[in-house]
C-alpha cells in the first residue's frame, strides 16, 4: 500500500508540474500575442509599428502636441528618442523633422515598420526589409550599397501668383530665407545692448519625405527666436533661455498639391487658426500632412504673427513684432 501510494503521489507531482510548464507556456504565448498585436511597442531601442496604418494613426495623434505630452507618450516606451538626447538632436537639425518625429525616432534616427528597419541620414531615408541588422551596419559603414533610399528634408514653397510677396505691419528686415520661406523677419537689439543681437524668424515651409512615385509632405509654419552667435557673420543660433510670447492670429491657408491617386489638382484648406505660447520653445506648427506625386507645393497663407521677449531679457519693451504676412 505504501509503495502504491507514493507511486500515486509521484505521478500527481509530475502531472501538477506539467500542467504548470504548460499554463506557464500558455501564457507566455497570450503575453507574446498581446505584444505582436499591439500598434507601437519598443525593441532593440527602437519603436516597432505593426505596420503603416499604424505609423499613420501615431502620426496623426501626436502632430502638434506640446512637449509635456510628447514626454508622457515616450514614457510608456524603453527607449532613448531624440528628444531625450540634445547631442543627437543637433547632428538631425539639417532634417528639420517635424517636432513629433523627436518622439519616435531613436538617438541613432531610426524606428521600425513591420519589420523593416527606417534609418535617416544625411538627407536621406533608408529602407532595411527583413529586420536586417547586417545590412543596417554595412549601409551606416558604405550609404552607396544602399538600394531604398529617399530624399528628406525641407522642400522650397512656391507662392502663388496671385498673392503678392507680402506686407509688414510694423518696422522689418527682409532677409534670405534658404530652403525655408522665412523672408519674414525682425533683427533688433536685447535691451539696446550692440552685443547681444537678436531675431524673430516667422517662417512656412515644406517637409517631404519621397517614397518611389509618392511624396508625404508636412506643411508647417513657426515662430522661432534666434541669437547671433559669437563675431562669427551670420551665425545665427537658437535661444536657449529667453522666454517669449509667440502668438499667431486669424491666420488662413490654402495648399494646392498634385494628388497621388489621379494626378489632378487637390487642395487643403485651414481657417481662422489661433495659436499662441509662452516659453523658451519656438512655435512650430503642422498646417496639414498629406501625400501629393510632387514634393513642391503652391501655398497661400495669411494672418497674424506676433512675438516678444519676456523680463528679465527684455526690460526696455521694444523687443516687440507684429507681422501681417501673405506667401
Amino acid at each position: 500500500m505504501k509503495k502504491n501510494l507514493f507511486i500515486n503521489l509521484a505521478l500527481i507531482a509530475i502531472a501538477t508540474t506539467i500542467f504548470s510548464c504548460k499554463k506557464e507556456i500558455h501564457q507566455n504565448v497570450q503575453d507574446e500575442d498581446k505584444i505582436s498585436a499591439a500598434p507601437v511597442t519598443s525593441k532593440n531601442g527602437r519603436l516597432v509599428f505593426k505596420n503603416s496604418n499604424a505609423f499613420k494613426e501615431t502620426v496623426s495623434t501626436l502632430i502638434n502636441k506640446d512637449s509635456n505630452y510628447l514626454t508622457k507618450w515616450e514614457s510608456d516606451f524603453n527607449f532613448i528618442s531624440l528628444r531625450s538626447d540634445s547631442s543627437a538632436s543637433r547632428i538631425y537639425d539639417s532634417f528639420d523633422f517635424p517636432t513629433f518625429y523627436g518622439a519616435i525616432l531613436n538617438n541613432k534616427g531610426e524606428y521600425m515598420i513591420a519589420d523593416t528597419i527606417v534609418y535617416f541620414n544625411n538627407g536621406y531615408k533608408y529602407l532595411v526589409p527583413n529586420n536586417d541588422e547586417a545590412l543596417l551596419n554595412k549601409i551606416k559603414k558604405d550609404p552607396s550599397i544602399a538600394t531604398l533610399k529617399f530624399k528628406a528634408g525641407v522642400v522650397p514653397i512656391s507662392t502663388s501668383s496671385i498673392v503678392k510677396s507680402g506686407s509688414l505691419s510694423t518696422e522689418s528686415t527682409s532677409l534670405p530665407g534658404g530652403g525655408t520661406d522665412a523672408r519674414y523677419q525682425y533683427q533688433f537689439l536685447r535691451n539696446g545692448d550692440p552685443n547681444s543681437q537678436r531675431k524673430f524668424v516667422f517662417e512656412i515651409f515644406n517637409y517631404v519625405e519621397a517614397a518611389g512615385q509618392t511624396s508625404i509632405c508636412y506643411v508647417r509654419t513657426r515662430i522661432k527666436q534666434e541669437y547671433l552667435g559669437g563675431n562669427k557673420p551670420g551665425n545665427w543660433l537658437p535661444t536657449s533661455s529667453e522666454t517669449y510670447e509667440k502668438k499667431i492670429t486669424g491666420m488662413n491657408f490654402q495648399v494646392a498639391f498634385f494628388n497621388t491617386g489621379n494626378g489632378t489638382l487637390s487642395y487643403v484648406n485651414g481657417s481662422n487658426i489661433n495659436l499662441s505660447e509662452t516659453d523658451i520653445t519656438k512655435l512650430d506648427y503642422t498646417l496639414c500632412t498629406f501625400q501629393a506625386s510632387r514634393p513642391n507645393i503652391t501655398v497661400t497663407l495669411t494672418g497674424n504673427y506676433y512675438a516678444k521677449v519676456l523680463p528679465p531679457w527684455n526690460v526696455d519693451g521694444k523687443s516687440t513684432y507684429t507681422a501681417n504676412v501673405s506667401w
